[in-house]
């Protein structure tokens, strides 16, 4: 697909997707017994970052800041002063006071940084919905590779006193490997940008065991058992750096002492180098020209999770008319988290002011500067070096190597009535179904429990658990004309993970403005209502409808206190992050026109709609900057089918309407809110062969 964004920075295009993939499969059925299954998938995607956007929504303080540092805060678009945001949505001073002239850390790139910051969002939101003028281009490189192995054994009859056994045996494998960069200030400045930039510098490789039974014992009675090993292991960058930490451990962090006001500090300049070689790393105010503030940062390290599970399902045929599925399953999850994110040279990321001489969208920076030989060009990611000391890993990063086990048994329970035919249905049953689940534990990888000891309980967090209650109906009707199935549920969970923000604008809690941490902290009920209806009410046409209903909402949500530490605080009233809305809708129409030719041409148009989410959940208001309004999206096909049906042909779109609505939307840095909008309108075309018969 093309790119649907332009940089006015870079003058280009971008936002394209370029995927390529492959897929064979193979069966062998060597006698009435066997079933063999080989299967292969390759998915091979080069593409560009989407087109994220920003809006200026200052508080009144920062606007005061400009004004006595003798900055005119004017708006490019309007001609007038930038207005303050209402109270409730408004963003601060990304560093507080700070920077220089007390304005926070974009202010320390250049002088008048941060007007040339917001500038540059307004102008991108002028000149279109998709236009930004981002320093560099995002990409998004990903290979994935799935081998899957199935080897089942059927007795086709009775087989030890039982009517039918069934040995099923599947092995599979997936690897993904990725790069990827975005710019998320969507500016000329190099403020905020993550990713990785060498080969497959993040990966992910799981491998699964699985083996099963099932048998029917006698027309009444039959069960499902199996054991399930899978493990599972992601590594951000290729380890140097952590296998660097790990051996030099003692002499970088073996000098532990404190000031006189009792904080931490490095006595101990011992140090060693790494090379970065993946990872994930962290552009803030790579190209400052004044001290202090946030430096590129970076990650290296592993999580790993191997998890066992044994389950077991038996039904019972009560009647003609009643049956009994009782099943439960045991689980148990082995989970490591060794991670090392650390500061980089402060430094070796400056381009010096000369890094921004003649860019026209950057009024304010200084015409002349010195010049730097050694500096990429601005559209390059920076390189910076790294080391790893007690300064930069223990004090300004993160150092955590935990591990800790989970087990969980969850057991249901089924209930179903079939219904007999009757003049107006085909078939029928309602069911009732009570089962338990749960959601394992894991790890918040950016506490530096070092520097902030009461940090520590929050390092780990609980596994989540919910018990569902499901009743439903599913029917055919008129000859198999209709199809329904509807369903009503209420999810009862205790112990909900749910992420909290902690503000670190004074930068007591380490580098970031933000801190975000799981911990379970909360009770949560989710009801909800689900329809699904297929239909033909006339020869050659086709209607589906799928309508769903959910509401959420906290029993309990209290959540650490960082300005009182061991206190809570009490968040019950705060909307729910679940990223659903309310009421969706999926629906669509289709109709095949037999041709004289016997060809079939075959137009259907589809629609989605779903009602206003508020991608802010500190609140639900009109105010919010993030609040989407309930929209509709329509797709179209059109497809032609000759009449040996050997080929097919067709003709697609997506949003054809060309809707706008949020994919994402939250606060970032320096009164400003980063949000990107859904594809625009995207058209296609599609052709099959078929061979054989």
């Amino acid at each position: 697909q093309d790119g649907y964004g332009f940089n006015r920075n870079l003058n280009t295009e971008y936002g394209a997707t370029d995927v390529e993939a492959i897929s064979a499969a193979l069966r062998f059925t060597p006698n009435d017994n066997w079933l063999i299954d080989l299967l292969f998938r390759g998915n091979y995607e080069e593409s560009d970052q989407y087109s994220q956007n920003c809006t200026v929504h200052p508080d009144q303080s920062i606007i005061d800041a400009l004004i006595a540092d003798g900055q005119n805060p004017i708006n490019p678009v309007t001609g007038q002063l930038y207005q303050a945001a209402p109270a409730a949505t408004a963003i601060g001073a990304w560093g507080g006071g700070m920077g220089p002239g007390g304005l926070g850390h974009v202010e320390r790139i250049y002088p008048g940084a941060t007007l040339d910051f917001w500038d540059n969002c307004t102008q991108n939101n002028a000149a279109g919905d998709y236009t930004t003028s981002a320093n560099s281009l995002g990409f998004m490189n990903a290979d994935t590779h799935f081998y899957n192995a199935a080897f089942e054994w059927d007795s086709n009859g009775e087989i030890g006193g039982m009517d039918n056994l069934n040995l099923k045996f599947i092995a599979g494998r997936r690897w993904i490997g990725r790069d990827d960069w975005g710019d998320r200030d969507a500016t000329p400045l190099q403020i905020d940008s993550i990713g990785s930039y060498e080969d497959f510098g993040r990966s992910r490789s799981t491998e699964s065991l699985e083996f099963i039974i099932t048998g029917d014992v006698n027309d009444r009675v039959s069960f499902t058992a199996g054991i399930h090993d899978f493990y599972d292991r992601a590594e951000l960058g290729h380890q140097h750096c952590l296998n660097v930490m790990n051996a030099n451990f003692d002499r970088i962090s073996n000098d532990f002492t404190l000031d006189a006001n009792g904080d931490p500090v490095a006595g101990n300049t011992e140090f060693a180098n790494c090379v970065f070689d993946g990872g994930v790393q962290f552009s803030f105010i790579a190209d400052k020209t004044a001290g202090g503030g946030p430096v590129p940062g970076a990650m290296s390290g592993h999580l790993t999770n191997e998890s066992i599970a044994a389950f077991g399902q038996v039904n019972f045929q009560i009647n003609d008319d009643w049956a009994l599925d009782v099943g439960a399953r045991w689980t148990e999850e082995d989970r490591l988290f060794q991670m090392v994110e650390f500061a980089t040279v402060e430094g070796t990321c400056i381009h010096g002011p000369a890094h921004y001489l003649n860019n026209p969208l950057l009024p304010r920076a200084p015409a002349t500067g010195p010049a730097n030989p050694g500096a990429p060009p601005s559209t390059e990611i920076c390189r910076p070096d790294y080391v790893l000391s007690f300064q930069s890993a223990f004090l300004d990063g993160f150092v955590n190597d935990v591990s800790a086990t989970f087990s969980e048994v969850t057991p249901m329970v089924s209930l179903t009535r079939t219904l007999a035919p009757t003049d107006r249905m085909d078939s029928g049953m309602f069911y009732g179904t009570i089962s338990e689940g749960f959601l394992t534990g894991a790890f918040n990888d950016e506490l530096n429990v070092n520097l902030v000891p009461e940090l520590a309980p929050l390092l780990t967090f609980n596994p989540e658990h919910v018990t569902n209650y499901e009743f439903g109906f599913k029917g055919t009707f008129a000859d198999g004309r209709l199809r329904l199935a509807t369903a009503i549920f209420y999810m009862d969970y205790t112990d909900k993970q749910e992420s909290i923000s902690i503000d670190n604008s004074d930068g007591r809690f380490g580098g970031d403005p933000q801190i975000g941490i799981v911990t379970n902290a909360a009770t949560v009920d989710i009801y909800g209502i689900e329809l699904e209806l297929r239909a033909q009410p006339w020869d050659g046409g086709f209607l589906s409808l799928d309508v769903g209903y959910l509401d959420s909402e906290y029993g309990q949500f209290t959540s650490f206190d960082p300005n009182q530490p061991g206190g809570t605080i009490d968040q019950s009233d705060a909307a729910i992050d679940d990223y659903s809305p309310e009421w969706t809708v999926t629906a669509s129409v289709e109709h095949a026109f037999l041709l004289g030719n016997g060809a079939t041409l075959t137009p259907m148009l589809g629609m989605y709609w779903q009602t206003e989410y508020d991608f802010d959940n500190s609140f639900v208001s009109d105010e919010s900057v993030c609040l989407q309004d309930s929209f509709a999206t329509f797709r179209a096909r059109l497809t032609y089918e000759p009449a040996d049906a050997q080929w097919q042909a067709s003709l697609f779109g997506s949003n054809i309407t060309d809707e706008r609505y949020f994919n994402f939307c939250d606060s970032a840095r320096m009164g400003v809110y980063d949000y990107h909008y859904g594809r625009p309108d995207t058209w296609g075309a599609e052709f099959v062969y078929r061979w054989g018969g």
